[in-house]
């Protein structure tokens, strides 16, 4: 059955139904032809001849009865063939009623399913090379057009996620490229050297560290990204704690800027991922920091509202174009290339965030005015 077409499927069921419909009416009218026609003649044909019988008194009558006796045998003789051959022009009828109903099924079946082969056959013809293409919409308000509707939809989706996907691996590759570029030169120019220094070694040496230092850190990164695995989401975790401990650590960046932080949390615990959300927290303090002016601040708040744990981050730093909001939490993406890259991120920062948040089943939502100040919410469900 499963290797049948629709089409070879839709016609033995319906014609299942159909051809046991045919035979109940086909027996149905035989019967009421019995009750109601065949019976009815023979009971009147033999009452009649009982009531001749009352009547013939003497024997010069009798050649009259046996002949009644012939006429009644003849009519009910009559009555049988009749009947006999109206079962069996019902038996044929039925037949071809079944023959001939078995192949309207299958053409109206076939029909009906026509739009469903055509979208098969432009389904077929799209692939990763032509996702631009779309199906032509079907005005029709029944199932094709709502499946028509849903696989637009679809390649939608599938066309964002394949741009997403190339130009995730282009940035990836550029962000591994640069500092295999600079080691590379590094090298080269050692090797130009006739007679090289310690110095020069030391020089290249520093700058093969820190090219090595980014590249583990890049790597580190996309390895967050691609974590999966969502157990051991249950901890614990002392909010107040947690962030007096980022904010301690971060304590040299702030003096080398002069920044302030303050922390006000109205929130006792929370329950999670305390390695992941330790680094989604430092992450977002750090850059808070990083990308801030000199002589700036930076204020922590966390409170619960509306059955949720809202904890914000605001600083008076360089802020963010509007533009730019919907991309800033994208991988790589960068609001200024050259200052991002001179204060040493990958690119990943919050792109890393918003997949532990959501892993979280929380979200982020920023807010940020140019040269003011950024804040941004962190939303995680109590």
């Amino acid at each position: 059955m499963n290797n049948l077409t629709l089409r070879m499927r839709l016609t033995l069921l319906t014609g299942c139904i159909f051809v046991v419909v045919t035979i109940l009416l086909t027996f149905l009218s035989i019967y009421s032809a019995e009750e109601k026609i065949v019976q009815p003649i023979t009971t009147t044909i033999l009452n009649q001849e009982n009531r001749l019988h009352k009547e013939i008194i003497d024997e010069a009558t009798v050649e009259t009865k046996m002949n009644h006796d012939i006429v009644a045998q003849i009519k009910i003789t009559d009555v049988r063939e009749a009947k006999k051959k109206f079962i069996n022009q019902s038996v044929i009828w039925m037949l071809i009623i079944i023959v001939a109903g078995i192949a309207t099924i299958y053409v109206v079946a076939g029909r009906a399913l026509k739009p469903v082969h055509d979208l098969s056959q432009k389904i077929g013809n799209i692939s990763e090379h032509n996702l631009a293409q779309r199906i032509e919409h079907i005005s029709t308000k029944d199932e094709i057009g709502d499946l028509t509707a849903s696989f637009n939809h679809m390649l939608d989706r599938l066309e964002k996620s394949f741009l997403y996907q190339k130009s995730f691996a282009a940035n990836a590759a550029h962000e591994l490229k640069t500092p295999l570029t600079t080691m590379k030169a590094g090298i080269q120019v050692l090797k130009l050297e006739k007679s090289p220094t310690v110095e020069d070694y030391k020089e290249n040496l520093e700058v093969t560290e820190q090219g090595t230092q980014r590249l583990i850190q890049v790597v580190n990164d996309l390895l967050t990204l691609a974590y999966e695995q969502t157990e051991h989401f249950s901890d614990d975790i002392e909010l107040k704690a947690m962030l007096d401990t980022i904010t301690q650590e971060l304590q040299p960046l702030c003096i080398e800027k002069n920044i302030a932080i303050s922390v006000d949390i109205d929130v006792k615990t929370i329950t999670g991922n305390q390695t992941l959300l330790y680094r989604v927290f430092s992450n977002m303090i750090e850059n808070a920091i990083k990308y801030n002016h000199k002589n700036g601040m930076v204020e922590v708040r966390g409170q619960v509202k509306n059955g949720a744990t809202h904890i914000t981050i605001t600083d008076s730093g360089i802020g963010i174009p509007n533009d730019q909001l919907h991309y800033i939490f994208g991988p790589f993406y960068r609001v200024d290339h050259s200052r991002a890259r001179g204060l040493g991120g990958s690119g990943l920062g919050l792109s890393i965030v918003r997949t532990i948040v959501e892993k979280h089943h929380g979200k982020v939502n920023v807010q940020s005015t140019l040269n003011v100040g950024t804040t941004f919410e962190i939303i995680l469900p109590i």
